[in-house]
């Protein structure tokens, strides 16, 4: 039984600080809690103690939307690594669901990758990000 269409590819929308992107081909984050158990007397946890949260992230854009990045970190006269932190909006759109919308808060990017090889089709440049602020998932604040 088919119910429905479900998110896809073609249904997220990516806003980077100089605006919405077309040529990316990756985005991916994820976060987490320390959490560890914490012992007393015999061999089974006695509770659990809370340490810090992080946040990482990559996107993978086309070498052409990279040039459109730099252009822009041109324009605020800094280089990639030194933009101050920014906002990455990725919403998700489906025609028979309401848009869900997650917000990657205070990023930084901290490494950036970039080759081309002998019949490569296109060019890529990855961003490997510290995302400072976390992840709001559709409006929910991580902490």
């Amino acid at each position: 039984m088919i119910n429905g269409k479900k998110y896809s590819w073609e249904d997220i929308s990516v806003i980077l600080p100089y605006g919405e992107i077309i040529g990316f081909q990756n985005i991916e984050y994820s976060d987490g809690l320390e959490i560890d158990p914490v012992y007393g007397k015999g061999s089974n946890p006695q509770g659990y103690g809370v340490g810090n949260y992080s946040a990482e992230g990559k996107v993978t854009l086309l070498k052409d939307e990279h040039d459109r990045f730099v252009e822009y970190a041109k324009k605020q006269g800094k280089s990639l690594y030194r933009l101050p932190p920014f906002t990455i909006t990725v919403s998700y759109a489906n025609e028979d669901q309401p848009t869900k919308t997650d917000v990657l808060k205070a990023c930084k990017i901290v490494k950036v990758s970039q080759s081309g090889g002998q019949g490569d089709k296109e060019l890529k440049v990855e961003y490997e990000l510290k995302i400072l602020g976390g992840i709001h998932r559709d409006g929910l604040a991580p902490n």
